[in-house]
């Protein structure tokens, strides 16, 4: 099989983990606070890295990515994204947060336009406006019930920069190593652990969240983080940006299916015209920006 093939198949079981994290999450709220939740998920694929991980150290080479400034950097850009994600979705249900903490592929050229002083091509100024409407047609039954749901949906959308800024940077820095990727992981969970304590008032030695609540920190900390994490970083080193974005409308699909049969959540008419503007607006502009690679590759 071809790195490229290895790469599209490695970014899909990535993105079909990462849609079931919205459902593992709404359980796991019942049993603790966000903050804690999302601490608890990094914490114990951290500990399992630490343990397996440093042994064998000379061929993970955890210690040296862990030196790097960098991996910091990206680790808290990573460690704000999932907080925000986690209370914003407390705040919400699990379908808002699966489209609307996904935006990612529609804010990579409004973010190089910003920061990078780089061009928009008429289609992409297209997917943006329509990414936006959605944006607005799903969160807009929450502006009758009160500044908390707005606010949840905000977070959200903070979450869709966050992710923005890790995957580019993440493209950018060329990770795919394995060292890298647990690196990140245990800074992610670094950085967590004070919000955990200050904000979610954690105390492990008196934390009581029974056999459901462990089960959702387990399984969150291992397929959707451990495993999901390394496979998503080894495939993007294979991929395109834009290929690996296409591949993530995956989590946005599988996100609201679960939702709808586990957790009989459902949109409202709006909610779902604006969804099928985000959708509609991600595959364009993932269209878009794989035209414009290809347009590059041919020019050079």
């Amino acid at each position: 099989m071809s790195s490229r093939r290895t790469g599209l198949l490695l970014t899909t079981i990535a993105s079909l983990l990462w849609g079931t994290t919205f459902i593992a999450s709404q359980v796991g709220f019942q049993y603790t606070n966000p903050y804690n939740l999302v601490f608890l998920r990094f914490a114990a694929a951290a500990v399992v890295i630490v343990i397996f991980a440093l042994p064998f150290d000379n061929k993970v080479g955890l210690k040296r990515e862990l030196r790097k400034e960098s991996t910091w950097l990206v680790g808290g850009v990573y460690a704000l994204g999932f907080l925000l994600q986690f209370v914003g979705q407390d705040l919400t249900t699990a379908s808002e947060a699966t489209l609307l903490s996904n935006l990612a592929p529609i804010l990579v050229p409004t973010v190089a336009l910003a920061f990078l002083k780089d061009s928009m091509t008429n289609a992409q100024k297209v997917t943006t406006a329509l990414g936006f409407a959605g944006l607005f047609l799903v969160a807009s039954p929450r502006l009758s019930m009160g500044l908390t749901s707005v606010f949840g949906d905000v977070l959200l959308f903070g979450t869709s920069l966050c992710y923005t800024l890790f995957i580019v940077a993440s493209k950018r820095l060329r990770v795919g190593s394995v060292g890298r990727s647990f690196a990140y992981i245990v800074a992610t969970s670094v950085f967590l652990a004070p919000v955990a304590v200050y904000f979610g008032g954690l105390n492990i030695l008196d934390l009581k969240m029974g056999l459901a609540g462990w089960a959702s920190v387990l399984y969150l900390g291992f397929p959707c983080t451990l495993i999901a994490i390394s496979l998503y970083l080894r495939g993007l080193s294979a991929v395109t940006v834009s290929e690996s974005a296409m591949l993530l409308l995956l989590q946005i699909l599988a996100g609201l299916v679960l939702a709808s049969a586990l957790l009989g959540e459902f949109l409202s008419p709006s909610q779902t015209i604006g969804a099928i503007a985000i959708l509609s607006a991600l595959v364009l502009g993932v269209k878009t920006a794989s035209k414009r690679n290809w347009s590059s590759s041919q020019a050079a």
